[in-house]
């Protein structure tokens, strides 16, 4: 083996041993590694590794994360004949991953009550050998109690790292979201980029990520997509009633799907219609869909409200994000007739791993995707809820699919049973919920009251999101 590299066409080549063979070998300023072994073979450091280190023997190991759908860590170990050449191909792999803009410091936030229970086997099996592999230094910390990541967001001295990682489902996410609008320094802390890593039991905002890029669910692909610190913006809703205000990412419901969500009275619900006032700001192409208001519309106007300090726990401070700053005239506004049985607004697509309510949502275009149920038989009902795995649910007569820049809900009792009404979910959590429905035993009451007008607003790549390319 020559014991000498050299630069050609901005390429550092040598003859080096890869993995026990001998061969002539090249890396790019790029990052991608070439050489003749078997036929040609190729490694591109973006995208397939997670990092490099210098070991005794002239040695150095690049540590390879690759497969087709589901990576695997291989390494590649880079034999060199001289200590110069160890400096060099060293110096050009640091450049490399430097240039990437990977994120070195991480936060993480882990909740070991969601899903299965099993987060922290998750994170010891699966997520803490690749932060090592790939170099991270990071803070561990598990939430104790429901809404404990949003007080350690809400504390978080932010500076110290380069993103928040939630290993959770969806809830962990959301509760670190309104953690950081409800801070003083709100406009800076949401910009804090963050991760998702699915431990939880709907992780919608997971799959959503990883399927728009092609990539396969799971535990390992979505750590590599928080590793290679590629980010994308994520729209924040606001949901307001009065001066109570949630900040939600991934979606709300009402009618059989909240009601199935939360786990309550899920038989009964089949086919069940409830009335309630339903008014909408469509996004441009939507217009035709609903009738324009007969009457002047007070949007962000509500006096049946509870008082700050009650609800759910949610802390309120004034100093925090007080939701976008808009103002629909009320000839934008439009409303839809029912009975309905179900209202559905996504910010995603996916509302867990196994749903995709809404296949036309964007991440951060500005809109909510809003899938809406009409009243059909028992028999299209169960058809609908088995087509919502692919998106054909669209192409039911029974269902309406439109984007709206804001909505706003009045939700009532059930048709035939004044004594029923229903549940507001937003993100898995419930917001409101009417008389004769699932009591949920939680120390704290529902943050919003059931009945009165409940609105949401879209404030456009308000936080940023750990997303692969």
């Amino acid at each position: 083996m020559a014991g000498k590299s050299e630069t050609k066409n901005g390429a550092l080549t040598g003859r080096i041993r890869i993995n026990g063979s001998d061969c002539e070998a090249s890396l790019s300023p790029g990052g991608v590694l070439t050489w003749q072994g078997e036929g040609e073979r190729s490694l591109a450091m973006e995208q397939e590794a997670l990092g490099f280190g210098i070991e005794e023997g002239r040695r150095i190991r690049v540590r390879g994360f690759s497969g087709d759908r589901k990576r695997r860590r291989k390494d590649f170990v880079l034999e060199m004949e001289s200590d110069e050449m160890v400096g060099l191909w060293s110096e050009r792999l640091k450049d490399c991953f430097d240039s990437f803009g990977r994120p070195k410091r991480l936060f993480v936030v882990l909740n070991p009550f969601g899903g299965k229970k099993n987060a922290r086997e998750i994170f010891q099996n699966e997520i803490k050998p690749l932060l090592t592999a790939a170099d991270i230094i990071y803070t561990l910390q598990e939430t104790r109690y429901q809404l404990h990541a949003q007080e350690i967001a809400y504390k978080l001295d932010i500076l110290k790292y380069d993103g928040i990682v939630c290993v959770s489902g969806d809830g962990v996410l959301v509760e670190v979201v309104n953690g950081l609008l409800q801070r003083e320094d709100w406009d800076s802390a949401i910009k804090v980029p963050l991760g998702i890593i699915p431990a939880g039991t709907g992780n919608g905002m997971a799959k959503s990520l990883l399927d728009a890029a092609g990539e396969a669910y799971s535990i390992s692909n979505a750590v590599f997509s928080v590793l290679r610190g590629h980010k994308r913006a994520l729209d924040v809703s606001t949901v307001m009633q009065g001066v109570t205000k949630f900040f939600s990412v991934l979606m709300l419901t009402w009618g059989f799907v909240a009601d199935v969500d939360i786990g309550s009275e899920k038989y009964r619900w089949m086919g069940s219609t409830a009335r309630f006032q339903f008014y909408f700001v469509p996004a441009p192409g939507y217009e035709e869909f609903g009738e324009p208001l007969q009457r002047n519309f007070d949007s962000k106007a509500f006096t049946s409200v509870q008082e700050q300090g009650q609800g759910n726990g949610v802390l309120i401070h004034h100093g925090g994000y007080q939701g976008p700053s808009v103002c629909f005239d009320s000839r934008e506004w439009r409303s839809l007739d029912g009975p309905f049985i179900s209202v559905w607004l996504n910010n995603v697509p996916w509302s867990d791993k196994g749903t995709m309510p809404a296949p036309q949502a964007k991440f951060s275009d500005g809109y909510l995707d809003m899938v809406i149920t009409r009243d059909c038989p028992k028999s299209a009902l169960l058809a609908l809820m088995l087509q919502l795995a692919d998106g054909s649910h669209l192409k039911s007569p029974y269902v309406i699919y439109l984007k709206v820049k804001a909505f706003q809900l009045e939700p009532g009792q059930r048709v035939g049973n004044a004594s029923k009404g229903g549940i507001v979910d937003s993100d898995g959590e419930v917001l409101a919920r009417g008389d004769g429905t699932y009591e949920c035993h939680k120390r704290y009451g529902d943050l919003m009251m059931y009945g009165s007008p409940i609105e949401m607003f879209v404030d456009q790549g308000l936080a940023t999101i750990f997303s692969p390319r």
